[in-house]
């Protein structure tokens, strides 16, 4: 889930900008119509010139947009792009770039991961221009799935002549910080449903009022947090985007974030308060599991048909090298794949680490012997601890709160669920964006480290089967699991070329709204192909069907306690300074552009 640090997001301003659009325009006044939801779509295939200066929009008002009162506190060209910043009431941050000439009337919105937390306002603010942004001074794990999909979002924008904006989910912070969220629950209906749709609607009228009319086509794209936007966006605001682009979503987020990474954390940690499972043992672990359950290319095509025991490798009596597992680290690696569990049958999340991601796992839970700093510099205990401390509980737990106050237990599990109708996006009736001629294309790499496939294939089969079965859920959807790829398609042996992917699929998503070709398979080339393989293929996945040789596998022994269902979702209002929530669904507002189907 580590998406989106504030120099990548610059960068993708850079490349956005980079393509030197120019053109001429005149002044015209702001306008937030409400559209049928239902009305003929424009072609997209023209383009179409601003009727109004950039700058005039920073003079407009659209404090009347319907769900989303914004200021506009900067408009100005750079490189050829309108760049719009300001704010959505209460304080979500945004950015967007209008190309001046050869828009085609499309708009794309790119999701956020992690905890978010970009502050745009303070970049524009400080004068930090694009140019003088510097991609390397993000920690380079942390920003590289950013990079995939913020990227090609950019690439696409500027090459297709798209609109693109943004937004920080409604806070400043890191990735891994929940401080935000410690005293003010309106933040954290922000951060858990409400940005995407405030964004689309401020956006769709700010580009109505530079174009003259809103976006013909409307798409989202995002990965890991931004893949749970995605599906957020599908379930509760159908008609907000016509094609939605889910990367490993992390749509089960209470239990997610409050259950997998004290539970990495946990298991890890020995009598002795070190952690017992290192680094050097990864590469060893892996290269066995290829071996025992990779094709003749090397390939894990389905992780769930693998039975790969890690006693295996276990090292002889008195022998501890990197070549092998000791009992204790043999222990610790079944844990790992088996998920978190409370050792009664009970498992408190869809799935654990999947066979073949072991080398991505460095980082996530595991350090090098030598770390001291374990395991407070890991991913796992810095989002797992800022998660339960400050967004997981309507009332705090004490400031003295660790990771490892947190118990595996059906009981604790339970505390998680009040907030879950906040944070979660696992309702698997999508009939409502279906019937809006929306299109959904999930992916996720069978060897993500971050948020278990497994999750995201067991959600997928419940949408399927709402749908009425496989075959009537591709009118409006698509599952492509890639073997062998890690998180958002940053890391992978043999590793496809994420750029390459990420075009592919969005590209394949756009002609499926706008000219009705459904993608098919799909063959995305690798970074450094060989002579034995330079692409993978991958197809849409059945989640009905068995995997091939059946589940077999220690990730597969799972029985999680939870359930995908429909009307699970909290609504929240804010009535003076509390919030008041409930499972009825507000009537929602859709501004100029709303997502419809084609006549």
């Amino acid at each position: 889930m580590r998406d989106l640090l504030k120099p990548v997001l610059v960068t993708a301003v850079i490349v956005l900008t980079a393509a030197g659009i120019t053109g001429a325009v005149a002044p015209r006044t702001a306008t937030a119509a409400t559209r049928s939801r239902t009305a003929p779509r424009a072609s997209a295939a023209a383009t179409v010139a601003p009727v109004v200066a950039c700058g005039q929009l920073a003079s407009d008002d659209f404090s009347n947009v319907p769900d989303a009162p914004t200021v506009i506190l900067s408009a100005a060209h750079a490189s050829g792009v309108c760049q719009v910043a300001g704010y959505i009431a209460p304080q979500e941050q945004f950015l967007l770039a209008l190309p001046v000439s050869g828009y085609t009337g499309q708009y794309l919105q790119q999701g956020c991961g992690g905890l978010c937390g970009q502050d745009y306002l303070g970049s524009v603010g400080s004068g930090n221009t694009a140019s003088s942004a510097d991609p390397a001074s993000a920690d380079s794990a942390s920003a590289a799935s950013a990079a995939t999909c913020a990227t090609v979002s950019a690439h696409a924008a500027a090459d297709g002549g798209m609109a693109m904006g943004m937004d920080n989910e409604g806070h400043i912070g890191g990735e891994t910080d929940g401080v935000w969220a410690k005293d003010d629950p309106a933040l954290r209906v922000s951060f858990g449903y409400a940005s995407e749709h405030a964004l689309a609607q401020a956006a769709k009228a700010i580009i109505a009022a530079y174009y003259g009319k809103p976006p013909a086509y409307s798409y989202y794209n995002g990965c890991s947090d931004g893949g749970h936007e995605a599906l957020v966006e599908a379930q509760r605001y159908p008609h907000d985007f016509n094609g939605i682009l889910a990367g490993a979503p992390g749509n089960i987020e209470a239990q997610l974030l409050g259950v997998v990474p004290a539970w990495l954390v946990a298991v890890n940690t020995g009598t002795d308060g070190r952690e017992i499972l290192t680094s050097e043992k990864l590469p060893a672990l892996h290269a066995a599991v290829i071996k025992a359950c990779g094709n003749a290319q090397g390939l894990i095509e389905d992780p769930r048909s693998c039975n790969f025991n890690p006693a295996a490798i276990q090292c002889p009596a008195g022998v501890d090298n990197s070549s092998c597992l000791t009992p204790a680290q043999v222990t610790v690696v079944r844990e790992f794949y088996l998920g978190p569990n409370d050792g009664h049958g009970h498992y408190l999340y869809p799935g654990g680490e999947p066979y073949g991601s072991e080398l991505a796992w460095a980082g996530v839970g595991v350090d090098p012997a030598a770390d001291t700093n374990w395991p407070q510099d890991t991913f796992a205990y810095q989002i797992g601890t800022n998660y339960l401390k400050y967004l997981a509980y309507w009332q705090n737990p004490p400031a003295s709160f660790k990771l490892s106050d947190f118990h595996f237990t059906v009981a604790e599990y339970d505390k998680l669920l009040p907030l879950a109708g906040i944070y979660d996006a696992t309702a698997p009736d999508l009939s409502a964006f279906q019937q809006a001629g929306g299109k959904l294309i999930i992916y996720q790499g069978w060897a993500d480290e971050k948020i278990s496939p497994f999750g995201t294939v067991d959600y997928y089969h419940a949408v399927v089967r709402h749908a009425g079965g496989f075959a009537a859920s591709q009118d409006f959807s698509r599952l492509y699991m890639i073997p062998d790829q890690n998180h958002c398609l940053t890391n992978g042996s043999p590793q496809v070329n994420p750029m390459e992917a990420m075009s592919m699929l969005l590209s394949s998503l756009q002609k499926w709204v706008e000219r009705g070709a459904a993608p098919r398979s799909f063959s995305f080339p690798l970074l450094n192909p060989t002579a034995k393989l330079s692409a993978i293929s991958v197809h849409p996945l059945n989640p009905l069907s068995q995997p091939p040789g059946g589940a077999r596998g220690l990730n597969t022994q799972y029985h999680w306690v939870g359930q995908f269902r429909p009307g699970g979702e909290l609504w929240c209002s804010t009535q003076g300074m509390d919030l008041v929530c409930d499972h009825h669904q507000p009537p929602i507002s859709y501004t100029a552009g709303t997502a419809s189907k084609a006549g």
